[in-house]
């Protein structure tokens, strides 16, 4: 970004950021590419990101809008400007009950939308699987859809209106009624009136889930309609800043259905077999999956109920009914399918059930070793009877590359994320992973399916579009881009190609690549990985860790910056040891690792909350430890380290010591020299130490319940002994 750039666009009401260490926190999100941005751009409203569209207009610079950084296909990544609009735009308003409408900023998480809804009987029905860092934002620009889809469809069959900001910082509402861009639309409705019999071989009905690129199909069969356009979009066209959305009643039943089969083959046979019975989504989960979920404390309840030690299998299908639940469970079980079967209609045990498939993707990518199960073909989807045929076609394509991998998804709607182990560190691995792309790409086309039927086009997929669209569907959609966005600012290579993105180039690792930590590892990781580098790797962008309490990652939920977050924090560490930020210089002694690691409260909830388990206390204490070995231990950690020894000292003379510690100078001295702060009192010390009075207090009952071992921490000795004398009333008053 040259200097008159730089100037402009730190002029627009924005906050904005262009520092190594916030590019480098934005290079990547939850797909295999890692592409550094230009700048970081936080607008809090509708009028900032105007203003900001404003100065990149006028500058020329290219614009990625951003959610929560979940997608896989490398959609939010690029070269531009980034516009983080996740962090401050999450209001939620305008709930009308009569209508069955409400309005939310792009920032609004879907879990946090359905929390809001629940009291009123109410919710959004597609749903993600990421729904607990998913943002509606992000949900409307890729017009996701989930596991419900038989249900509620896609996302955009629940959009009513959105307010758009255009790349020359025009602000719109769009309506699919509305007259708004007028203009604009009669251009579009005659594009696609020539194109029509192209559409209709190329896009045939059928489909449950959604088409690549400007949904030229919906358009054609529901009639124009700005919302369809821009739905889908994936941030190539305009920036969505609010969005009315239509709400659905909560399903007054459900069941669940859990079926076990031998094979994943025989899986995909009985979904087929499923289908006439209407259930609201058919869920498939391989042993791969299931599998990692082994000795993983969270996972602990679903391995028992489901009896996956006692009794194990190669593949589950969650079948789940909304309505005359009772009827169609008996009606599944009647059919005989697979090994065994397990009912259920106890919310408890659903939500265990749901949530072992919802974390699926970081499960199968948080494995162990350095080849993963990896995204690349794992948005494809074909009418639901195709699946079978479809599903083996597929597994001996990666048979004859010499790759196996995990097939689970949204079996009822046609579409199962498969994903090949590959290593993506070796050239020989990423040249099977590419080919298998290729030929997955060929074999779809016999199928008249989706390529990028749910995570979007982004780098992964657009290279292959053109091969799928033909030449004359390529090019409406070259047309309708240079409508909404003639300067090509927007998402600049993503669906149109402009060569400068290829499904394997841009990756986050590549051939050879390997970090070589400064120091030597004395931590085992030996409950996972093995390693100091396999866990920091294991971290694969998921965003997990953006969830609201509880409780991963408390700093990211108080503050909502990224460096906060468990994947903020590995994103760094890695940037770090790979140089890739300026300066140079020993690594261990970067500010940018101070950054992430000096607000990491080593709470651990990332060991047992994330599902790919990256241990960041464990890698703090390893990074700190290197350091203090090369540097020696800061006075301020000594001091605190001997904090009881303090206790010893304080309490000898606490007047004195409490007045000293309360005096301006000494405060300040402290502030500046040992980096305690001067805006919070230290606890005092006590006039009486708890442990002298216990052993002084006078004893006149004995136990009639047993002995016990009270232990006085360091703070009730020396500076809180009421809470220890208050612990011995009530234990004494209990016998």
């Amino acid at each position: 970004m040259n200097a008159r750039q730089r100037e402009r666009l730190a002029r627009a009401d924005c906050e904005l950021r262009f520092d190594a260490l916030t590019r480098q926190l934005y290079a990547t999100d939850a797909s295999v590419y890692q592409v550094e941005p230009a700048a970081v751009a936080f607008p809090r409203s509708p009028h900032q990101v105007q203003s900001l569209f404003q100065a990149a207009s006028e500058t020329s610079t290219a614009i990625i809008p951003r959610g929560a950084g979940t997608g896989l296909a490398g959609g939010c990544v690029g070269e531009g400007m980034v516009v983080e609009l996740a962090r401050y735009n999450r209001r939620i308003s305008n709930l009308d009950l009569e209508r069955g409408t409400v309005r939310v900023d792009p920032g609004v998480v879907l879990d946090q939308l359905n929390d809001y809804l629940h009291p009123h009987g109410l919710c959004f029905g597609p749903d993600v699987a990421t729904s607990s860092r998913a943002t509606l934002g992000g949900m409307i620009s890729n017009n996701s859809s989930g596991a419900r889809v038989p249900v509620y469809g896609t996302t955009v069959d629940h959009v009513h209106s959105l307010d758009i900001v255009l790349p020359d910082g025009r602000v719109e509402t769009v309506t699919r009624n509305s007259d708004s861009l007028g203009p604009l639309k009669k251009a579009i409705e005659d594009i696609i009136a020539v194109r029509k019999a192209e559409i209709e071989q190329r896009m045939p009905s059928g489909l449950l889930k959604r088409r690549p690129g400007y949904a030229l199909d919906r358009w054609l069969r529901q009639g124009p309609d700005l919302v369809q356009i821009l739905a889908g979009s994936e941030g190539t066209l305009a920036a969505i800043v609010s969005a009315e959305l239509k709400l659905a009643p909560l399903p007054a039943q459900k069941g669940v259905a859990v079926l076990f089969f031998g094979s994943v083959p025989d899986a995909m046979q009985a979904t087929v077999s499923l289908l006439d019975l209407k259930p609201a989504a058919i869920e498939h989960i391989d042993r791969a999956l299931f599998d990692q979920t082994r000795g993983q404390l969270a996972f602990r309840p679903v391995r028992d109920l489901l009896r996956l030690d006692a009794e194990p299998c190669e593949s589950i299908l969650i079948v789940e009914f909304y309505d005359e639940v009772t009827d169609r469970l008996n009606a599944t079980t009647a059919r005989n399918l697979g090994l065994r079967h397990y009912l259920t209609t106890d919310t408890a045990e659903m939500n265990l059930i749901w949530a072992l498939r919802k974390a699926g993707l970081s499960l199968l990518t948080g494995c162990k070793g350095p080849a993963k199960p990896t995204p690349g073909i794992e948005d494809t989807a074909v009418r639901p009877e195709q699946l079978p045929e479809y599903v083996n076609g597929v597994r001996k394509i990666m048979a004859d590359l010499g790759l196996h991998g995990s097939f689970y998804g949204h079996a009822a709607a046609g579409l199962l994320h498969i994903r090949p182990v590959v290593d993506l560190h070796r050239a020989d691995d990423i040249r099977r992973y590419r080919k298998m792309a290729e030929e997955v790409s060929v074999f779809l086309k016999q199928f008249q399916g989706s390529i990028a039927a749910e995570h979007g086009v982004g780098i992964a997929r657009t290279e292959f579009l053109p091969d799928h669209l033909g030449p004359e569907l390529t090019e409406a959609l070259r047309e309708i881009k240079a409508l909404f966005d003639p300067n090509n600012l927007m998402n600049p290579g993503k669906i149109i190609s402009d060569g400068r993105y290829r499904f394997d180039r841009d990756l986050r690792w590549g051939d050879g690549y390997h970090i070589d930590p400064p120091f030597q590892p004395v931590l085992a990781f030996c409950s996972k990985d093995e390693s100091f580098v396999g866990n920091l790797e294991q971290c694969n962008g998921c965003g997990g860790c953006r969830k609201d309490a509880p409780t991963m990652c408390p700093t990211f939920v108080a503050t909502g910056d990224e460096i906060m977050s468990t994947r903020g924090r590995a994103n760094v560490i890695r940037a770090v040891l790979d140089q890739r930020l300026r300066g140079g210089g020993d690594p261990l002694s970067s500010a940018a690792l101070d950054a992430a690691l000096s607000n990491c409260i080593s709470c651990k909830a990332c060991t047992t909350e994330c599902p790919s388990n990256v241990n960041m206390a464990l890698l703090k204490a390893e990074l700190l430890h290197a350091r203090h070995a090369r540097e020696g231990l800061p006075l301020r950690d000594r001091l605190i380290a001997n904090v009881d020894f303090l206790g010893e000292i304080g309490c000898l003379t606490p007047r004195l010591t409490n007045r000293l510690f309360r005096a301006r100078w000494v405060r300040t001295w402290m502030d500046r020299a040992l980096g305690l702060t001067d805006k919070r009192p230290l606890p005092p010390y006590a006039s009486e130490r708890f442990d002298h009075w216990f052993n002084r207090r006078p004893t006149s009952r004995t136990g009639t319940r047993g002995r016990i071992i009270l232990w006085d921490d360091t703070f009730v000795r020396y500076h809180e002994p009421q809470v220890g004398k208050a612990a011995v009333t009530v234990l004494e008053a209990a016998g």
